[in-house]
This record gives structure tokens, sequence and C-alpha cells, in this order.
């Protein structure tokens, strides 16, 4: 399982940097869309009223709006796509009304699926708008990736107290640690490969942020599998499940480090 797990994480970083380098904005908004479009369709999959062809493609549909909507209008108004979204789906369900049977629970279903795996997610395409835009996306995948291998492996190796049994018995005290120490690893490497990112008393907070933030992503991932009873969202990964299984800590650290830099000034939202 290790083997695999360092297996997929090489060829995932082989497709990430140059989309990201080369394609820059446009490659951050192709790699958001097909993470978001696996995401919704491992979470239709799990879930009961979106099963169906027609649901998890109305909630493809309506979540390529969504990332639409954070590229094409200025960042001020994104908050409107946020607002509006659920609104949107439940007119859909009101049009389709005759068509599809478990109406609340495809309405409640679908919200939940866009607000959490899409919504968060295209929050990397407004860091990508930003000054160094890039170089923050990677500042928060090298920050929340460093810090989940390291986690992993003090764990596996290191681990003796159990984090929370009920909800995620593999996680341990000692690989949280270990997860901290791995995110400042990242914040480290990344200024020395863009020394103009940000002066480090500010990237202390940011890093520290993510390492709150990545962990409960990862927990919350956690719970809601142990409730669905299911072990992983898909397969596509091997060593580490589905998309979702990937993307957990993300969820929670793309957002927080946007929202981080806007409110303290650092960068200014296009």
């Amino acid at each position: 399982m290790v083997r695999a797990r360092i297996m997929t994480a090489a060829a995932i970083i082989v497709v990430l940097v140059p989309v990201l380098i080369l394609g820059k904005l446009e490659g951050t908004i192709l790699l958001v869309a097909a993470f978001c479009a696996v995401a919704i369709c491992e979470l239709s999959g799990n879930l009961s009223a979106l099963k169906t062809p027609l649901g998890r493609n109305l909630t493809l549909v309506v979540g390529f709006a969504i990332i639409g909507g954070f590229y094409f209008l200025p960042a001020h108004a994104v908050l409107a796509v946020v607002a509006v979204f659920p609104l949107a789906v439940l007119l859909l369900h009101f049009f389709l009304y005759n068509v599809i049977e478990n109406t609340v629970e495809s309405v409640v279903q679908m919200i939940f699926v866009l607000a959490y795996a899409v919504v968060p997610l295209a929050h990397a395409i407004l860091l990508a708008r930003l000054d160094l835009g890039i170089a923050w996306i990677f500042f928060v995948l090298t920050v929340a990736s460093l810090g989940d291998a390291c986690a992993f492996f003090t764990g596996k190796y290191l681990g003796k107290h159990r984090f929370s049994e009920r909800v995620s018995p593999n996680k341990t005290v000692e690989g949280l640690l270990g997860g901290v120490v791995g995110n400042f690893l990242g914040m480290l490497a990344l200024k020395v490969v863009v020394p103009e990112l940000a002066p480090l008393w500010l990237l202390v907070p940011i890093t520290l942020t993510v390492a709150v933030v990545a962990p409960l992503g990862d927990l919350c991932a956690s719970a809601l599998k142990r409730r669905m009873q299911i072990k992983d969202f898909g397969s596509l990964l091997p060593g580490h499940g589905g998309v979702m299984d990937r993307a957990d800590a993300l969820i929670f650290a793309f957002p927080t480090t946007y929202h981080f830099l806007i409110l303290s000034g650092l960068a200014a939202p296009l």
C-alpha cells in the first residue's frame, strides 16, 4: 500500500506541476473542473438520491456553472454564486418535479455535494487570479500534501496514542504532530523557491492555519465515510482511494488560505 501511495503521489505531481506552471489560470480551471467532476461522481455514487444518471448529470451541470462563476465574475461578486446556487438547484427540481421522485432528498444531497466539494475547490481559481497566484496554489498543495505525508508516516511508524477512535481510529496524536512538521517543511520549501511570496512573519500564521484546518478536513471526510459505511469515496487513485479522499484537506485549505490573504491585506481580490 505504501508503494502504491508513493507511486500515485508521484504521478499526480507529474500531471499537476506542468499544467499549473504552463497553464497558469487556465490550467487551474482545467484541474479544478476535472477534480470537481470526479468528486461529484464519487459523492453522487454514494448518495441514494443522486445515484441516477439524471441526478449526477444535473449536479455536474450546476457544478460547472459554479466554476464558471468563480472564473468570469469579479471576486466580490462570487458571493452571489454561493448564495444563488442552492436556489438554482431548487428551481431545477421544481421544473423537473414529475421526473425526480425523491425531491427533498435530491435537493438536499445536491446542495451538499456542491457546497462540500465544488465551492471550496473553486477557491483555487480565486487564488490563481491573485498576484503570484500560481505560487499560492503551490503553497497550499505543498503545505497540505507534505503535512499529510508526514502525518501518515509518523503515525504509521511512531503513532501510539489514538486521536479519535470513533471517527478515525488510524489517526494518532503523533501523526498530527508529524503533520505540523510537514506543513512547515512545505512552507520553507516554497519560501526558498519563491522568495517574494510573503515575509516569514506572515507565512507562519498562514501555515499554522492550514496545519489546523487540513487535518479537520481529513477528519470530516473520515466521519462522513463512517456514516456512509464506506472505506473510500472512490478507487481512482491507488493507495489513496478516490479524488475526494485525496482532496479532503484541500477542501478546507484553499478557501482558508484565500480569505486569510484577503483579510490580512496581503492580496487584493481582482
